[in-house]
This record gives structure tokens, C-alpha cells and sequence, in this order.
């Protein structure tokens, strides 16, 4: 299969291609964290052009990681047909205890 756009779908890549792409991404990244290091440590400079370069292209193959860990807990219970005021402000409030989730079959 080749990597180039067929002409039915010059719009569109099929998975195969955008994992070719990204790997092909990492390899350059990859030979040239030596060099980036160097910079980091004084040692050789960069453009900032070349910078920006090199962290688009990093950030191509390793994505941001401070967004990447949200935890979100459920607690799936069985809701009574009609609820008190009570319990629909406790929910309204957020102040309904959060406790471990369990797998119920």
C-alpha cells in the first residue's frame, strides 16, 4: 500500500497513513533529542525557529501530558421515582459524598 493520497480522496488519510506519518515524526524527534539536550544545557544553540520546530514536532509525538489525567468517578445509583427537596438540593449543592466505585454485575 502506498503512503500517498489516492486521487478518489485527496482530502482524506486512511489510519495506515496517519500512523505512518506519526512514526515517521518520531523517528526525526527521536534522533534529535541528543541535539535538544545539548541545547537545554548550553552546549550547542538553536534559532528560536528551530526551537518551535522541534516542540511542534514533539508535541506531535508526545502529547501534552498535564491535561491527559482527568479522573472522574460515577456513582451509579438506582433513583427513586420522586425525590425530596432534601436530596435534589444535596445533588444541586455537589456535596453528596464521593466514594469508591464497584463493580456490580
Amino acid at each position: 500500500m502506498s503512503n500517498k493520497l489516492t486521487p478518489q480522496t485527496p482530502d482524506r488519510l486512511t489510519p495506515l497513513q496517519v500512523a505512518n506519518m506519526r512514526s515517521g515524526l518520531f523517528r526525526r524527534v527521536e534522533r534529535q533529542i541528543g541535539e535538544a539536550h545539548a541545547v537545554v544545557m548550553g552546549k550547542q544553540e538553536w534559532s528560536p525557529t528551530q526551537a518551535r520546530v522541534f516542540a511542534t514536532m514533539l508535541n506531535k509525538v508526545v502529547p501534552d501530558l498535564t491535561a491527559a489525567f482527568v479522573q472522574h468517578e460515577h456513582n451509579i445509583q438506582d433513583a427513586p421515582e420522586k425525590m425530596t427537596r432534601e436530596q435534589l438540593e444535596t445533588i444541586a449543592a455537589g456535596v453528596s459524598t464521593i466514594i469508591d466505585a464497584e463493580v456490580a454485575e
